[in-house]
């Protein structure tokens, strides 16, 4: 059972997708400012091969003004919409949400699942390009190995392996365009989601090729949705990337590949690791395409030297291929066909460094306890002029603490204090503080059975 609340005063940011976001990698969940509140339960239970997996909870987040006409203008074509856009106030938010939510089967060392999902496809914290739990959980089969398994013979260099798939369908898309005969038709209307939604498939490969080293390859493509029939030749398109091109679009989808890797210094392994991840849009690998690839890299120390109990954590990357002119800058997790594009209910499913961004941070924990902890954060990021007219910066100076009250109650609590810097939204520099409380109450039996 957790109960958490957060107030923030003055006004935060929450569109990753073309400014920022106050609170990053938090599962979509809403908030404005003023208080807002989650009150959610889990549960679980496994009997031989099956296991079910639940996870609710009630989300209230305050109302918020409407943004203004050049907010609507600049978002309208940033992402190819359809100009006019109606101004209206967010209204504030009250509802119950499912979220990681589904029934899983265990197969030789494969589970099979089906139901509401969140998955983390890569190393960084601040979260991996291609998958992140930034956006709510996504309905989704789900093929996924539980152990990893080597290969015979020569094969065997490639270290132990794990595999996962699915196939799922995106929430909130309002807009997409068809190619056809006749031209580019594009179906949707502000306020109404489109019926049926997009899909989204994906499927990642890890390679561990040494105690140290481990390098991912993973792929994802959004595809079919109104007017584009789910059929089974359209689904094979999607998985293996063919498909002809027409009128400039990808018949295929919108598709996306990354590669990850996590490497630990072996004479310095229990101090030091190098990971990151690269990302691209439309091409096979970003290994082969590295000027129209983004990056983003990290060094942990897990400990330091004479300073056993404190870990240091630095990340930094881009959105903004280094030299790609037939992208326009934005054009990263953005698409022709589907115009609400890498998004599922209006949130970016990659990474917190957002569209057209680059960003770097800093995280530091000193660890009383294995499980006991205090932490300080410290993120810059800024928005290029050639995306976002004017620009825009967002810096942010977080502490909190984790902390376990006997083996049934924990608290986490944060206060993060952000300045940014924005003139599409407004002409002066704003601020504000968020302030977090979570309490978690972990009991000795599940609604569903014992706790595991």
């Amino acid at each position: 059972m957790v109960n958490g609340f957060t107030q923030v005063t003055g006004r935060p940011l929450n569109d990753n997708y073309h400014f920022g976001q106050t609170v990053i990698n938090d599962f979509g969940r809403p908030y404005e400012r003023g208080f807002n509140n989650v009150n959610g339960i889990s549960a679980w239970a496994a009997e031989g091969p099956f296991t079910i997996y639940f996870q609710g909870e009630y989300q209230h987040a305050p109302s918020a003004p409407a943004p203004s006409q050049a907010v609507l203008s600049f978002i309208s074509g940033a992402d190819g919409l359809p100009s006019g856009a109606p101004a209206k106030p967010i209204a504030a938010t009250n509802r119950f949400r499912l979220l990681d939510c589904y029934v899983g089967m265990n197969l030789a060392n494969w589970q099979v699942s089906f139901g509401k999902q969140s998955l983390w496809w890569g190393p960084n914290e601040g979260g991996p390009f291609l998958f992140s739990n930034n956006a709510e959980p996504i309905t989704m089969f789900r093929i996924s190995r539980n152990a990893p398994f080597r290969l015979p013979g020569i094969f065997g260099i490639l270290g132990d392996i794990r595999m996962e798939f699915f196939t799922g369908q995106l929430a909130g898309h309002q807009f997409l365009s068809v190619d056809t005969a006749a031209g580019v038709e594009t179906f949707g209307q502000f306020g109404q989601t489109l019926n049926p939604q997009p899909f989204l498939d994906g499927q990642k490969v890890s390679f561990k090729f040494t105690r140290n080293f481990e390098f991912g390859v993973s792929k994802t493509d959004v595809f079919s949705g109104k007017g584009i029939p789910f059929t089974t030749h359209k689904f094979l398109e999607s998985v293996f990337f063919f498909g002809s091109t027409n009128n400039g679009f990808d018949d295929f989808g919108d598709g996306r590949t990354a590669v990850d890797f996590s490497y630990r210094i072996p004479k310095l392994r229990d101090w030091l690791t190098f990971y990151g991840d690269a990302f691209s849009e439309d091409e096979t690998s970003p290994l082969g395409y590295p000027r129209k690839s983004v990056f983003q890299a990290g060094l942990y120390m897990p400990k330091l030297p004479g300073l056993s109990k404190l870990d240091l954590r630095l990340e930094g990357g881009s959105t903004v291929p280094p030299n790609f002119t037939d992208c326009n800058v934005g054009c990263f997790y953005q698409n022709g066909n589907y115009l609400n594009s890498y998004t599922s209910n209006d949130k970016l499913i990659g990474a917190g460094i957002g569209r057209a961004a680059q960003a770097e941070e800093i995280r530091s924990n000193y660890w009383l306890s294995p499980k006991n902890k205090i932490g300080i954060q410290l993120r810059h990021r800024k928005v290029d002029s050639r995306f976002l007219p004017q620009g825009g910066t967002q810096n942010d100076a977080s502490i909190g603490a984790d902390f376990f009250l006997g083996s049934s109650f924990s608290v986490s609590t944060a206060v993060q204090y952000e300045r940014w810097q924005i003139p599409l939204l407004a002409r002066e520099p704003q601020s504000n503080v968020t302030a977090s409380v979570q309490i978690t109450f972990l009991p000795e039996h599940s609604i569903l059975g014992k706790k595991q």
